[in-house]
């Protein structure tokens, strides 16, 4: 598996689904920051029942890169920041289906980038139309 990394954001593939979370130092800082993300999302999907859909936008931050927001109706969400161009792209290009994971990685003791998607099964699959 095949994982595009920067020192603060991972993405890969999981058939053909984009997977994208903020790089941790550990599995313990993972699992906190996917557990909070889950239950705002979870508060997201909650706010107008019969449409738990959501946008995604990408804010241009003050020094060229991006900051990912995923947006309810009555409430918006910024996950990920310092998503540099080139992560920014492969992102995009991978949303063929408008599916998307948001989960995390993690720096394993032996110097590998695992993801919580997989190892955990921890991550929420978010649809975007358009």
């Amino acid at each position: 598996m095949k994982i595009y990394r920067t020192n603060d954001v991972a993405l890969t593939f999981l058939n053909d689904i984009p997977a994208i979370g903020p790089r941790l130092p550990s599995k313990e800082d993972a699992l906190k920051v996917a557990k909070s993300y889950l239950g705002m999302i979870d508060q997201l999907s909650r706010e107008k029942k019969g449409n738990p859909r959501c946008s995604i936008r990408f804010l241009k931050q003050s020094d060229g890169r991006y900051t990912l927001v995923i947006k309810g109706t009555e409430m918006a969400l910024e996950t990920l920041s310092n998503l540099d161009e080139l992560m920014l792209q492969r992102f995009k290009r991978g949303l063929k289906r408008n599916l998307f994971i948001l989960t995390c990685f993690f720096d394993e003791p032996e110097g590998k980038l695992s993801c919580l998607a997989l190892t955990e099964g921890m991550g929420a699959v978010l649809y975007s139309p358009g």
